[in-house]
């Protein structure tokens, strides 16, 4: 069960936002020994990609499938990181700290990367970030059904903001259109 978490909270997307809850409430581990794992495995790929991101880029971009599937991933990680844009390592902090899908320590290294952000002073906050999150879930899993209904509440208000942009952002639009003619 340990090595399960541990290489659960290396994986990007899931990261120790999936391998904290699986530990506790799945594999029934002591919470402490499930939130150090997932710790130490989310920070392993912090390592990985802010040291050979350079050289991997460099290489998939020879590969016209791959060169496709990075320009998207840096494309999207680059307008999702307007707060570590703005905000510098403080932004990277809340960036990774914030426990939703696609903020993590995967796309904050990426983030760190993009925008040029110091090795050392990167992993210090990404590490920071991951040990906020991981409070947070650690928390959420304990809570049980109650931590569960309130991270699905949060992610439902969420999506619920974010779809109300969109529509807003269309209809916008749509009335933009509509005068110029």
């Amino acid at each position: 069960p340990e090595v399960t978490v541990f290489m659960i909270s290396m994986l990007p997307i899931f990261e120790l936002r999936g391998s904290i809850p699986i530990g506790i409430n799945h594999f029934k581990l002591n919470p402490v020994l499930v939130f150090f794992i997932s710790v130490v495995g989310n920070m392993i790929p912090v390592f990985l990609v802010l040291l050979f991101l350079d050289l991997i880029t460099k290489l998939f971009f020879k590969i016209p499938l791959l060169r496709k599937l990075l320009e998207y991933l840096f494309r999207r990680t680059r307008s999702r990181s307007s707060l570590v844009e703005k905000y510098q390592e403080l932004g990277l902090v809340v960036f990774v700290a914030i426990p939703l899908p696609v903020t993590g320590a995967w796309t904050g290294s990426l983030a760190a990367h993009l925008l040029g952000l110091k090795f050392w002073k990167s992993i210090l906050f990404i590490f920071c970030g991951v040990l906020i999150a991981g409070v947070v879930v650690t928390v959420l899993s304990l809570m049980g059904w109650l931590g569960a209904i309130i991270a699905l509440t949060v992610l439902l208000l969420l999506f619920l903001r974010k779809a109300m942009e969109i529509m807003n952002v269309r209809k916008n639009n749509k009335i933009n259109k509509g005068t110029v003619r």
